[in-house]
């Protein structure tokens, strides 16, 4: 009997171990993910892309910041990315179901996602893809209304929330911004249908979930990182790439640096100094800001600064001869990170006379008027205001050479030489 009874009791106890072996099977979470994107490049005009940063990330103050709707693992995954001739990188954005994508522009300068919408009848959004919330059974209305003014008009546009699909991932109750009118030439010339912030969410209004941060919640990555790798040959669309989850060794050359940022609202890190043929001309006076902008094609400076940097460079008098040009090193952290003359100077026909149009002050207007000039200075002036200004934008021209990752959980940028 008690044999029996010992006996009844291993079977129960093997059944009881099987049981645990399965549940444990089941609960055991999946595989966290590292995606790669490939991108598609497009062209913008210098004025029109200014233009837009400047309403999308410097007037963010403007935005109402009364309260949005929240939403409530594997190794990388890569994202395809396209691009026309060098200028805007955008990647596809599923909207309310996987196959309703739209280009977006991938934009570490701001927090938030805009979408050109179906309720705004003006021609510069009706020559782009347009959301129609009708059409989305997961559409959540949250009808907060905002309007940003900005230099040559004014945009207006609703808070609403919905199902986005972003690589492999699905983020439910997404916030995004539906534009419902633009009053201006903003978006008439430009060659996507919205933008998705990557900055930190302190720079979008209260509440406000921005892509990234729901991607953070949802637990879904490998790490809470993203990386670019821009391809340098404006004939290659097939390698521009963003990885959500980590980055792609396979376009790293070499170490990578990585450094603090500074101010969680850009993705901002401080500089040693800016030199010139490995000179100091006073651009930094100690130390300077710089904010890494993948939604900015150029490179901007404070006013004053980069008026002195450009009559140092004097890129006029060396267009028939651009290698004799000095080299441009920002060094941060101890490492110098260096631009040669052919990555930072642009033929005029890089749309480089929009650049004038932008700019006052007949000092510096001077400098970079290129009527009778065949080549410039990619590099266009631009005050940002404290408390995050004075500041220097590193843009697509610098982040071709350098890879660039961008770290949530250690919040830090990571640099390292683009392998070609």
């Amino acid at each position: 009997m008690i044999k029996s009874t010992l006996f009844l009791c291993l079977i129960i106890f093997l059944s009881d171990a099987v049981n645990i072996q399965n549940d444990q099977k089941f609960l055991e979470p999946e595989k966290k993910k590292v995606i790669h994107i490939q991108l598609q490049e497009r062209e913008t005009k210098v004025q029109d892309k200014q233009n837009f940063y400047k309403l999308i990330a410097i007037n963010q103050d403007k935005l109402s910041d009364s309260s949005f709707a929240q939403t409530e693992q594997s190794g990388p995954q890569y994202m395809r990315m396209h691009n026309y001739k060098n200028i805007q990188y955008t990647a596809d954005l599923g909207i309310g179901q996987p196959g309703n994508t739209f280009k977006v522009v991938l934009d570490t300068g701001s927090a938030n996602l805009w979408i050109d919408s179906t309720r705004c009848q003006e021609e510069g959004c009706m020559r782009h893809k347009q959301y129609n919330h009708e059409d989305s059974q997961s559409f959540l209305p949250l009808n907060q209304e905002l309007n940003v003014e900005f230099g040559s008009g004014d945009l207006k546009g609703v808070v609403n929330a919905d199902t986005v699909y972003f690589g492999e991932v699905t983020l439910p109750r997404q916030n995004l911004a539906e534009i419902t009118s633009e009053n201006g030439a903003i978006f008439r010339d430009l060659d996507f249908d919205g933008i998705l912030g990557l900055a930190y969410p302190k720079m979008a209004p209260k509440n406000f979930n921005p892509v990234f941060d729901n991607l953070m919640d949802q637990r879904v990555l490998e790490r809470n990182q993203f990386s670019f790798y821009f391809a340098k040959d404006a004939n290659d669309i097939a390698h521009s790439e963003f990885t959500l989850g980590g980055y792609n060794p396979a376009h790293v050359d070499g170490d990578i640096h990585y450094h603090d940022v500074i101010d969680k609202y850009y993705w901002m890190i401080k500089a040693d100094n800016i030199l010139v043929d490995n000179k100091d001309i006073g651009l930094c006076n100690g130390s300077c800001r710089l904010i890494v902008d993948t939604g900015t094609s150029i490179m901007s400076g404070p006013f004053d600064d980069l008026g002195t940097l450009l009559r140092t460079l004097n890129v006029k008098s060396h267009c028939h001869e651009i290698n004799t040009l000095p080299t441009i090193t920002f060094k941060i952290d101890d490492v110098d990170y260096t631009l040669d003359p052919e990555e930072y100077v642009k033929p005029t026909n890089f749309d480089a006379a929009q650049l004038t149009e932008v700019n006052e002050g007949d000092d510096l207007q001077a400098l970079i008027e290129v009527n009778n000039w065949d080549c410039i200075a990619a590099f266009m002036p631009l005050d940002i205001q404290q408390p995050q200004g004075p500041a220097w934008i590193l843009g697509d021209i610098f982040l071709r050479k350098y890879y660039s990752i961008y770290d949530r959980d250690n919040n830090q940028v990571g640099f390292a030489k683009a392998k070609k």
